[in-house]
């Protein structure tokens, strides 16, 4: 099951990546937050990532599903992880209080602690693509 697992690192690495973004930026991260959560006109390169995102998910999809092999950790990887994303992520975009609420996060302390707490997703990505 190599295709979900360069799936498993890459979530790792979108989620170092974020963080440490997240970290440096600080409270400046609110205006790419406010962008992407409540802009009326969400920038180009935000569907360009999901368009991206959508054709990788889709060949990893397909290779866990045609892969014999299954285990829960790819279960949990491949499906209940991405889909609970979406489902975040549409409760965000698509309820005002929720987008209130994420596009209200200020200061660069709150934003650091935002980027610390996101981290604890990387090893728990690395640890599900090993058992994957």
């Amino acid at each position: 099951m190599l295709i979900p697992k360069i799936f498993g690192v890459t979530l790792a690495l979108a989620v170092i990546g974020t963080s440490i973004l997240i970290g440096v930026m600080g409270g400046r991260f609110q205006k790419v937050e406010q962008v992407v959560y409540s802009g009326e006109k969400r920038p180009w390169w935000f569907y360009f990532i999901m368009v991206l995102y959508a054709v990788f998910y889709t060949v990893v999809l397909v290779s866990f599903i045609n892969h014999p092999d299954k285990t829960w950790a790819g279960w949990m990887l491949v499906v209940i992880i991405p889909v609970g994303a979406v489902l975040k992520g549409a409760l965000i975009i698509f309820n005002k209080k929720g987008q209130k609420m994420v596009t209200s996060i200020e200061g660069d302390k709150d934003w650091r602690k935002i980027a610390l707490a996101r981290l604890v997703l990387a090893p728990l990505f690395l640890v599900l693509t090993y058992f994957a």
